[in-house]
């Protein structure tokens, strides 16, 4: 089983006592290095310029993050799961290692994809609606990049005993490596909604706190659904309260209220 996740945009800046700094050879997924090089020169170069906050996202009231960009190599470096930060990641298990059936990507601006498991990196501030010089909004500049190793996780999974993607990510973070089902592969997009008087209404603002509910529940379990259906079953009986259907190529997870 494969779990996209999205980046979240506040990280855990690692500490700086005996850290290693960013070895973009070690990381995973080998055919990113080159595009992983080429974006971290314009994140620098972006940071160098007069308007390198406001491009890259940064708020006004933490100017310090365009420093961190323009020095990146520098920076300390520590497990991804450890640097994310948020709703979502709020959900896992500190120091969560994926079992050997099932691997967690997360979706990054800065390098493309991001092994959960494996990957060391630094606190980094840039998202797919950046805009870097010379290479235009960073999500338009990877799609392009991302193609030919969206195709090779595709053959991967389909060709594996869990042909299953769970996508949890955002919309600007699906447009960068869209990842569809067919061929024998099943792609479900987790989509929580509330549901009050037999009204449904879709969950957006707290719609991170449920899908990293579902990756929580989807690794602890004792191995990987094979199936779209024995995912939804997984995901029902360790969300306990909530009711959890398949809708077409969407792993709906309904919150009931009174």
């Amino acid at each position: 089983m494969l779990i996209l996740l999205p980046p979240s945009e506040t990280k855990t800046r690692p500490s700086e006592i005996g850290a290693a700094v960013l070895d973009l050879a070690a990381m995973s997924l080998p055919a990113l290095h080159e595009a992983r090089e080429v974006m971290l020169r314009a994140a620098r170069r972006t940071a160098a310029g007069p308007e390198g906050g406001t491009r890259l996202g940064v708020p006004a009231s933490s100017p310090e993050l365009v420093g961190r960009m323009l020095h990146l190599a520098e920076e300390p470096v520590a497990p991804a799961l450890s640097v994310y930060s948020g709703v979502l990641y709020d959900q896992l298990e500190a120091g969560l290692s994926p079992a050997q059936d099932r691997q967690v990507l997360v979706q990054s601006a800065l390098f493309g994809l991001v092994d959960a498991a494996t990957d060391r990196i630094p606190a980094y501030r840039l998202s797919a609606s950046s805009s870097l010089a010379q290479l235009g909004k960073a999500g338009s500049w990877w799609r392009a990049r991302l193609q030919p190793v969206a195709a090779e996780l595709r053959a991967a999974q389909a060709g594996g005993d869990s042909p299953v993607v769970i996508d949890c990510r955002s919309g600007a973070y699906r447009s960068m490596m869209p990842m569809r089902g067919g061929e024998g592969l099943h792609v479900l997009e987790v989509a929580p909604v509330q549901e009050r008087g037999g009204v449904r209404k879709v969950i957006s603002h707290d719609a991170k706190r449920y899908r990293g509910l579902v990756t929580q529940v989807l690794l602890a379990a004792p191995s990987a659904p094979a199936t779209p259906e024995e995912v939804a079953e997984t995901v029902s009986a360790g969300l306990g309260g909530l009711t959890v259907e398949l809708d077409g190529d969407r792993l709906v997870v309904v919150d009931r209220v009174d």
